[in-house]
């Protein structure tokens, strides 16, 4: 009995073995299209073996054959049979050689679509196991250098795509130079979607955008940060804190105080006050000061001005008190003398010091009560000086 069961064990050994060399019989014997059949049908240690054949293969008679729809398909067949379990049994040095091959693969074959999409999804797909900066480097170069309508439409949408994943500062720098080119149009979303992915690895690069004190391009970054949700808080506010710092040395120039300019101090005044980045109080407070000036020269419309004041509660809840309370005691001197004051904004200046409530705007805070305001702002003063804390 044991001789008989042993006898059918080795027997099946022997056929499973032999089903498997038929694979790679057939690869070797076979034409290309057998050889694309048996990369396909291959499983385990075979489709390995026959991975690397395939590549290789491919590699050495792309440029005998050119633009041939069979071998097109033995290495797009080659590339999907790549496997995680093979990937992770290479050497660094193995991972390396393999991931040349496919950077070749996807150089000589601009003429398929296919094939070049293949092996960019392979290579996102399997990127934390790839050392895959060259081929990054190569997508990088290959999207800047080649016009976009010599490139297939389902690559130019992969490449955007996979840089989003395996970009780098350098991608962001060309991507954003494509967001806003007419012929890019049509893939601006992906291009917009790689940018916010690339933000964290890119911020010397947006900072030097930033400092070229060009107002559209530093529209444009606000333009990235407002519809994409998923920057980090904090680099949206370290850009936002860079934008209204450079932005106070465009003001010294009044030719360049434009609606967009204003426009992107006051964004950049709400995302600080949003996430309470307090270590922008040094800016905050001095595009205050500057506000008022705009304001004053109606530069700045009343509920412009009054959010500028509300955000210095969050952005700078201790140093903003001086600055506030001295406004107010302008607003208020100007309201003995029965000059025009904006009820809207003393309201605001009243509100604010009495939401950061320190007892140094008491003096302030009491003169209001003074004088002949509406009872709304009368109300809110006498709120504020009972809320002070001592």
């Amino acid at each position: 009995m044991f001789k008989k069961t042993g006898f059918i064990v080795i027997l099946s050994i022997f056929s499973l073995n032999l089903f498997a060399e038929s694979k790679i019989v057939k690869y070797v014997k076979g034409n290309i299209s057998d050889k694309t059949a048996a990369v396909r049908e291959a499983s385990g240690s075979e489709a390995d073996f026959l991975c690397e054949q395939a590549l290789d293969f491919v590699l050495l008679n792309k440029d005998l054959l050119g633009n041939d729809r069979e071998l097109d398909a033995l290495a797009v067949a080659a590339a999907l049979s790549i496997s995680n379990d093979y990937i992770s049994s290479l050497s660094e040095k193995q991972k390396l050689v393999l991931m040349n091959k496919l950077s070749d693969l996807f150089a000589k074959f601009t003429n398929s679509g296919t094939v070049q999409s293949t092996i960019i999804s392979k290579v996102v797909a399997q990127h934390n196991q790839l050392p895959y900066s060259d081929f990054t480097a190569m997508l990088n170069s290959y999207v800047y250098k080649t016009p976009i309508n010599q490139i297939d439409s389902s690559v130019a949408k992969s490449i955007f795509s996979s840089l989003e994943v395996i970009g780098n500062s350098e991608s962001f720098t060309i991507l954003y130079s494509l967001w806003n080119n007419p012929k890019y149009n049509n893939y601006s979303k992906s291009i917009e979607s790689a940018l916010a992915s690339l933000v964290p690895l890119s911020m010397n690069e947006i900072i030097k955008v930033v400092q070229t004190g060009k107002i559209d391009q530093i529209s444009l970054l606000f333009k990235l940060i407002k519809n994409n949700t998923n920057i980090p808080k904090n680099y949206c506010c370290e850009i936002a804190e860079n934008v209204l710092s450079e932005s106070i040395l465009l003001m010294d120039d009044s030719s360049k105080i434009t609606d967009s300019l204003t426009g992107i101090q006051i964004e950049s005044m709400k995302i600080l006050s949003e996430n309470n980045w307090t270590r922008a109080s040094t800016v905050a407070l001095a595009y205050f000061e500057f506000s008022k000036t705009l304001y004053s020269l109606n530069y700045l419309k009343e509920a412009e001005m009054k959010s500028i004041i509300s955000s210095l509660c969050n952005i700078s809840p201790l140093n903003a008190v001086t600055p506030l309370t001295m406004y107010l005691e302008e607003l208020n001197s100007k309201k003995e003398q029965n000059e025009t004051v904006s009820n809207e904004i003393v309201l605001s200046v009243i509100n604010t010091l009495g939401a950061i409530g320190d007892k140094s705007a008491f003096d302030s805070l009491l003169a209001v009560t003074y004088l002949t305001y509406p009872e709304s702002i009368l109300s809110a003063a006498r709120g504020a000086l009972a809320g002070l804390r001592w």
